[in-house]
């Protein structure tokens, strides 16, 4: 082995998992980044629904999912990953309700997600703060 040498294969494709700067080749054993947040799961809730299923699936964007059934009853929104951190950047749902979040990649098999809903269908804004954590199936 020489020292100072560069490795010659790996992953050479910077923002994924696996990124290795001392790649020289690619091997296509890249990972990327939001691949670790895909899946369906399982969710336990404090917020409108307790215990409920969701998916969160893969869109056209390098780094971006859409995360479905939010609190169980709001529909799909997008959110932005990067390393083992997602955010829900301030999204419209329907007419009156808002919502923005972030969460992290805790371990094999597991996200935790916060969230505040802002709804002011009636008039008067509600706002509601979730916490999940969610099992993939």
């Amino acid at each position: 082995m020489c020292a100072g040498c560069k490795k010659d294969s790996g992953c050479t494709e910077f923002g994924t998992d696996n990124y290795d700067p001392e790649a020289v080749i690619d091997d296509g054993s890249c990972i990327e980044t939001r691949d670790k947040f895909l899946g369906n799961f399982q969710v336990s809730s404090d917020c409108i629904a307790d215990d409920y299923a969701r998916a969160i699936e893969v869109t056209s964007e390098r780094y971006a999912v859409t995360i479905s059934n939010l609190a169980d009853t709001l529909g799909t929104v997008r959110a932005d990953v990067f390393g083992a951190n997602i955010t829900i950047a301030l999204q419209t749902l329907g007419t009156g309700i808002t919502v923005e979040g972030a969460g992290v990649y805790v371990e094999e098999n597991q996200i935790s997600l916060s969230y505040r809903i802002r709804d002011s269908r009636s008039g008067t804004e509600v706002i509601q703060d979730c916490f999940e954590l969610c099992t993939k199936l």
